[in-house]
């Protein structure tokens, strides 16, 4: 780079502005990555949790319905759901976190009657169970859905910030340094040349001065 650029001190004002403008950019990054990283680590913990909720819940419902497909028989059972309604429907939105879009999945809960929608003439309180029970999955999945989309969206964005954070430290920002040490130390240079050179021009000077006065005198 320093190949291509002229010493002077225009240069190096503006190779110190964008060396600033790279140091401050870089800084800004880290903040954004900070932020990003504690959001995903919260987002992982909410996730892990939902999960471990979500398949305590799903085990207990499996449970429930399989004594009840014990009691009533398996094609009983499928009889009485076959002939429910409800159809689970689902809300997306997004939100920003440091310009990164991350869903928001929400449970309409209007879709599914709280309450079972079958007939009770061939079923039992177990069937009632798992219903209560699968009502809850549903909501644990929008949180779940919310919760893995979001780790996605931020830990792809978290690696590109990486990326040009790298860039910054270990291309940019050291290249603009080295040259504007280079461009400083040139000028530095001049400046000890300019000054050796007008002190002998200074010196020439008076020596010819001295001359002239000495023939003067005689």
């Amino acid at each position: 780079m320093a190949e291509n650029i002229n010493a002077t001190k225009i240069n190096f004002i503006q190779t110190k502005k964008t060396l600033n403008l790279a140091e401050s950019g870089r800084d800004v990054l880290e903040r954004k990555r900070d932020i990003l990283l504690r959001e995903l680590r919260n987002n992982i913990f909410d996730a892990e949790h939902t999960r471990s909720e979500l398949l305590e819940v799903l085990n207990k419902a499996y449970q429930s319905l399989h004594k009840a497909n014990m009691a009533k028989g398996s094609q009983t059972i499928a009889n009485a759901i076959l002939g429910s309604t409800n159809e689970a429907e689902y809300l997306v939105d997004y939100r920003s976190i440091m310009g990164v879009p991350v869903p928001l999945v929400s449970f309409n809960e209007k879709t599914v009657a709280v309450r079972p929608d079958y007939g009770f003439a061939d079923t039992n309180a177990d069937l009632d169970d798992a219903f209560k029970q699968f009502y809850v999955v549903l909501q644990l999945l929008s949180d779940l859905a919310k919760a893995e989309g979001t780790i996605f969206q931020l830990a792809n964005d978290v690696r590109r910030t990486q990326r040009r954070v790298n860039a910054l430290n270990y291309v940019l920002i050291p290249r603009y340094r080295n040259l504007a040490k280079w461009i400083e130390m040139v000028l530095e240079e001049k400046d000890r040349e300019e000054f050796i050179r007008t002190k002998h021009i200074k010196n020439v000077i008076q020596k010819h001065q001295k001359e002239l006065s000495k023939s003067e005198n005689v």
